[in-house]
């Protein structure tokens, strides 16, 4: 049993490792900087929640870039969040994430709602993909709902991680 448990230890560590990552980049959004310490040099971000947004930005000029288009909607400072974590495995994160505000045309409140997938490589960000829902976030990373193992390949550990508050 002891064994065991040594053998599973570094994938533990690179999926904390990957667990804490996503929550600087988060913060880096959150506080509309680029992470640029985090971004791989091949780092892309991919929105596929809409036909309209449907654009990929690449290195840190398009996270900026991303960070604009995102928050231009809204008058004033807009709220982004991490809803809850709903899997990490060793080379990803799925989150489910808002942001809210005042829209800047209407005057009234504004949200939206999106489930992403980050991936990474040697503790950087390589490629973070917005998709509509949830459960369309689990499918590209080969689940239908959190497991303990991934369902095509059982060596590779993934884990339900937490609601956020």
């Amino acid at each position: 049993m002891a064994g065991k448990n040594l053998e599973r230890a570094p994938e533990k560590r690179v999926e904390q490792r990957n667990i804490d990552v996503h929550a600087r980049a988060v913060a880096a959004v959150v506080a509309r900087e680029v992470p640029a310490e985090i971004l791989a040099p091949d780092f892309r971000m991919e929105n596929r929640v809409t036909a309209v947004t449907d654009y990929t930005y690449h290195g840190a000029d398009g996270w900026r870039e991303w960070m604009s288009d995102l928050f231009e909607m809204f008058a004033g400072a807009a709220r982004y969040r991490v809803e809850e974590e709903i899997a990490a495995g060793e080379d990803f994160v799925a989150a489910t994430f808002c942001v809210e505000g005042i829209g800047v045309r209407s005057r009234m409140p504004l949200s939206f709602r999106w489930a992403g997938v980050t991936w990474f490589r040697d503790g950087k960000v390589t490629l973070a993909v917005g998709y509509p829902t949830r459960e369309e976030a689990l499918r590209a990373v080969g689940l239908e709902e959190p497991a303990e193992s991934h369902p095509t390949r059982p060596d590779r550990r993934i884990r339900q991680v937490r609601r956020i508050p």
